[in-house]
């Protein structure tokens, strides 16, 4: 078994929740904790897929991407219109990888 399989289910929620909940209007700080919380997520799956020769690269690329653009120490600055739209994706991209490795997992047992 992969180390991407070997995480639990809900380490995928977790920052697809927080994403969610980043569309409503809240504290300055919570964008913060999130573009922490979402790189450090997309940069443990972009690894973890890379390292894993049975995953398509293209995952560790979209994971990548999303780490640099969720990056807390260089942000990227956009209206909060456009972050609406990014928030919704990437939490769709998450539940996408999470649906696709428990359907890969499945097949594989």
């Amino acid at each position: 078994m992969s180390g991407i399989n070997r995480l639990p289910w809900w380490v995928w929620t977790v920052p697809a929740g927080l994403l969610i909940l980043a569309t409503s209007h809240l504290p300055y700080g919570y964008y913060t904790f999130l573009r922490i919380v979402v790189c450090g997520f997309a940069g443990l799956v972009a690894f973890n897929s890379w390292a894993d020769d049975t995953v398509s690269p293209i995952w560790s690329v979209v994971f990548v991407g999303m780490a640099v653009l969720f990056n807390p120490l260089v942000p990227i600055y956009l209206s909060r219109a456009d972050w609406f739209y990014v928030d919704i994706g990437a939490a769709v991209v998450i539940v996408a990888h999470l649906l696709a490795m428990r359907i890969r997992l499945k097949q594989t047992s």
